[in-house]
Order: structure tokens, then C-alpha cells, then sequence
């Protein structure tokens, strides 16, 4: 009995020990592009927003489950009538210069993004008449009318909170526009990691936050090696010269899936790949809805999915329904029949010339494996039914310049995240809405997203969305193609990756990640 007892014991030494997080070490993980610069609240930066939270914190932010969770803010509470959010922060937290956060340094980020409408998260401000800060670890937010998506919307995007000491004045007390700071290239945080060197095209290098909040990370060190190219990425992680790789092909996923050493999780996202047309440019044929429809109706998103996309699901809806509440299932994007499409062409006034097109039509993509593919197999199925399609690939600061700023294009393919609410659809079908790349605008859709907005009840909010989506589905400014799952791919030695963590990191978070090795 005693010998039992002693092997038990021992097993469960190994068992623990086995399991109890092991300290030092750099992550290095193979990264997409450089981020635009580390201002993480001025523009849009899908680049940047994947190595922020690394650096900053939110107030609140999500998890990998898109449920909302605590960060700089401990806890809160919203009035019945949905007008006032009170945030109690946590005592003791610091800036990376040693300088203690407080609400000062909240309410100067807000009333920043409340001021700029060029920063992506301004919107989601536009109830907000005042922000103030009773006292060091509290913070008031008092709205003009119930905004049932904010708190998601804090969580979510553009919305790290920034240094003011820094960022509010200069040594002579000047004001220093958010813009032009050298704190935009040396940021400066209160998240697990501080920032060491940038060097563009190459890496960004950071180094642990010893008293990051929620405790010493367990790493040493991360780098985010910058490999644009998947196949490189693909490379050097099978060689392994990276720890993680974010830069991921599908094309390569059967190959990690057969690696004995990686892991390979795939999680929906409520995210979607759709193709944009350009509905603002009078110029371009698909201003007029019969051209859309036609296009839509000379397209097969199954092979385009099964070609391009292959992981996750096809699209035919106007929203995600991975917010299924949301999502109406009556709204169906128009399916594949080309005689259809040539029909409509020749109605709209576009009859097929001597070399056999109807018009030009000039196709925007930025790089990327999916993106390529995508592009490819909608030129050859619209070159089908006489529109000829020109290509044009860019990198993600060329593409979001020409694309969404200047407008040039005609059609441009693209995805993005749809929640954690559906008053997300603002941001890409809302007049200005800050990723309308089609330059959309209907007074009738503006108006039911509004009062989406305004009401608590999950079943009175549905309807103002469900009709939404049956507005889109008949003005089609967009084309459903497929539903997106997120790739996590890393060597085993990685534990305790931030999907893993669900309710304790937010996304993107690597402040409890350790290697086993």
C-alpha cells in the first residue's frame, strides 16, 4: 500500500510539474505586414490592431469568444435607462515609463476619438455628450440616447487607451496633435509587453512588462518577424525559424494538419469575405443595380470558395450568422445563372463588343494567397459573360489609400469583422461608414441602424436588422461569398495561446503564453 502511495505521489508531481507554465523564452512569430505606424486609436490598422494588445490595454476588451471581459476597468455598471456608464479601474497599474495610469489618461483617449473622425472607433462616440473622471479610478460616460452596442464596441476596436502625460503636451506645454508624435514609432503602454525597436519590412521587436496587471508574463521576449509572403512564412516555420505563424495559406493547412509537432485550430469568426462594388463612382458600370445583379448572377461562390477560400463556409446572406440573432435568413444574395447575367448586361445598355467584352472593369486586391485566388477565379467567371477584368494587388497601407480613401476601383474583394454586433453593419453599409468601401448610402438603412441602436430588447432590435439585410439583398452593394474561420497555427511547445484562454486574455493578449522547451 505504502509503495501505491509513492507512485501515486510521483505521478502526480509529474502531472503538475508538467503543467506549471515555465519561464523565459521569445516568441517569435511570423508576421503579415507592418503595422501603419503605433498610434493604436488614429486609423485603421489590421496590421497594427494584431500587435497592439501586446503593448496597450483596453478598458474593456474581448475574449476569442467575442464575450466581453474586464482589463483596465475592473468592473461596471450601466443606468436602467442606458444613458450612464460608471468604469471602477484598477489601482496600481503603470505606464511603461513608470508613470502611474489613471482615469485622467481614459478620459483624454476618449474625448481624442471622440474629436477625430477619422479614427475608426469616432463613431461609437456620437451619443457620447460627456466624459469625466470623478476621481482617479473612475470614469462616467453619459450618453444622449441608450446605445445598446457600445460596451461591445469599447472592447473592440480603436479604443486602446493612450498615455496623456505623453501624447497632451510637450516639455513647453504645447499641445501635440496625436498624429505627429515620436511616441507613434516608440509607444508607450500599460500592456504585458514594452516596445524595444521597429525596424520596417523586417521585425518589431518587445521585451516583457515586469509589472503588467495581471502579473510577469512568463516570456521574456516577442518578436514579430515580418514575412508578407505565405509561402515564406510557410517556410520558415516548418524550419523552424518561428514559433507562430499568422501569415497563413490555406493552401498549406493539410501540411501542418500532418505535422506531428504543430497545432492547427480553426475557429469561426463572425467575419466574411464578400466583393465590394464601387456604387459611388459614376463612372463606373456598377453604379446601375442591374449591373450588380448581373455580375452577382454571372458569379458561382462555391467555386469560388472551394478554390480560394476552402475552410470555413459559403455565403448567401447580408450579415454573419455567427451572431445568429441577427442574422436573416430570408435575405439571399442572387445565385449562379449566367444566361441571367448576359440578359441583364444587354438591358443595362452593355451589348458584347467585337472582341467580345461589354466593358472593363478594374478588380482591387491586397496581398495575400486568398485574396490572389479570389481575384483569379472572378475574373475568369465574369470574362465568361464579356466583362474584362483587370487586376491590381497592393499591400495593406497601398490598398486602404486607394481603396478607401481615394475610391479608385470598381470592384475590390475583402473581409472583416461583422460583431460582436450587428450595429457593426454601420461601419460598412452606413452612409461614411468608416470600411464602406462602396460608398453605399440609403437614407432607409441609416434610419433602422439608428434605432437598432436605441433599444435594449434582442427581439425588437431584430427586426430593425432583419430589415436591413432585405434592403441589401435588394441594392446589393456587395457580394456574400463566405464565412471566415480564423487560423491558429503553432509548434506544441506553445501553451496557453490567448484562444485558449477564453474569459481570462483578450484576443491577440500573449501575457500568460509560455514554451515548453
Amino acid at each position: 500500500m505504502r509503495k501505491f502511495f509513492v507512485v501515486l505521489l510521483v505521478i502526480t508531481a509529474v502531472l503538475f510539474f508538467a503543467q506549471t507554465p515555465k519561464k523565459g523564452g521569445t516568441l517569435v512569430i511570423a508576421y503579415w505586414s507592418d503595422p501603419i505606424s503605433f498610434n493604436p486609436c488614429a486609423k485603421i490598422d489590421d496590421a497594427g490592431n494584431g500587435i497592439y494588445p501586446s503593448i496597450f490595454s483596453k478598458l474593456v476588451a474581448l475574449d476569442h469568444n467575442y464575450n466581453v471581459i474586464p482589463d483596465l476597468a475592473e468592473s461596471w455598471e450601466i443606468s436602467e435607462d442606458g444613458l450612464t456608464y460608471t468604469f471602477h479601474l484598477r489601482k496600481g497599474v503603470k505606464w511603461h515609463d513608470g508613470q502611474p495610469f489613471t482615469s485622467a489618461d481614459v478620459v483624454w483617449t476618449f474625448t481624442q476619438i471622440k474629436n477625430h473622425p477619422e479614427a475608426p472607433a469616432s463613431k461609437h462616440f456620437e451619443k457620447v455628450v460627456s466624459i469625466e473622471a470623478p476621481d482617479d479610478y473612475t470614469v462616467v460616460i453619459k450618453m444622449s440616447d441608450p446605445q445598446a452596442p457600445f460596451l461591445g464596441f469599447l472592447a473592440w476596436y480603436g479604443t486602446f487607451i493612450m498615455p496623456k502625460h505623453i501624447y497632451d503636451t510637450t516639455k513647453d506645454g504645447s499641445p501635440v496633435d496625436w498624429l505627429d508624435n515620436p511616441a507613434n514609432q516608440k509607444p508607450v503602454g500599460t500592456g504585458p509587453f514594452k516596445f524595444v525597436e521597429w525596424v520596417k519590412g523586417d521585425h518589431v521587436t518587445l521585451v516583457k512588462n515586469p509589472d503588467y496587471y495581471m502579473g510577469e508574463p512568463y516570456l521574456d521576449k516577442i518578436v514579430f518577424k515580418i514575412i508578407p509572403d505565405e509561402n515564406t512564412a510557410f517556410q520558415a516555420f516548418m524550419a523552424g525559424e518561428v514559433d507562430i505563424n499568422a501569415n497563413v495559406s490555406n493552401a498549406h493547412i493539410p501540411l501542418y494538419q500532418k505535422s506531428p509537432d504543430v497545432v492547427v485550430q480553426q475557429r469561426p469568426a463572425p467575419s466574411r469575405y464578400y466583393m465590394g462594388f464601387n456604387v459611388a463612382r459614376r463612372s463606373s458600370p456598377f453604379n446601375d443595380v442591374k449591373v450588380r445583379f448581373a455580375t452577382a448572377y454571372a458569379l458561382n461562390r462555391e467555386e469560388i470558395f472551394s478554390k480560394a477560400i476552402k475552410y470555413g463556409s459559403v455565403s448567401d446572406g447580408f450579415y454573419t450568422p455567427a451572431i445568429p440573432w441577427a442574422y436573416n435568413p430570408d435575405a439571399k444574395a442572387p445565385g449562379y445563372d449566367p444566361k441571367l447575367a448576359e440578359k441583364l448586361l444587354d438591358e443595362a445598355g452593355y451589348p458584347r463588343g467585337k472582341d467580345g467584352y461589354r466593358f472593363e472593369a478594374v478588380l482591387v486586391y491586397f496581398q495575400g494567397q486568398v485574396w490572389a485566388d479570389m481575384a483569379a477565379v472572378i475574373k475568369e467567371q465574369l470574362d465568361k459573360v464579356g466583362i474584362k477584368v483587370k487586376l491590381e494587388e497592393y499591400e495593406i497601407a497601398a490598398y486602404i489609400e486607394k481603396v478607401l480613401k481615394a475610391g479608385d476601383f470598381d470592384l475590390t474583394v475583402l473581409n472583416g469583422f461583422q460583431g460582436p454586433d450587428p450595429d457593426n453593419l454601420k461601419l460598412r453599409v452606413g452612409t461614411g461608414g468608416d470600411v464602406n468601401v462602396m460608398g453605399y448610402s440609403n437614407p432607409k438603412v441609416d434610419e433602422l441602424l439608428r434605432k437598432g441602436a436605441t433599444v435594449s430588447d434582442v427581439k425588437e432590435r431584430q427586426k430593425y436588422y432583419f430589415e436591413v439585410q432585405k434592403i441589401l439583398s435588394q441594392d446589393l452593394p456587395f457580394y456574400p461569398i463566405g464565412e471566415v474561420v480564423v487560423n491558429y497555427v503553432h509548434k506544441k511547445y506553445v501553451k496557453n495561446m490567448p484562444y485558449e484562454l477564453v474569459g481570462k486574455v483578450a484576443i491577440n493578449n500573449y501575457a500568460k503564453t509560455w514554451l515548453d522547451r
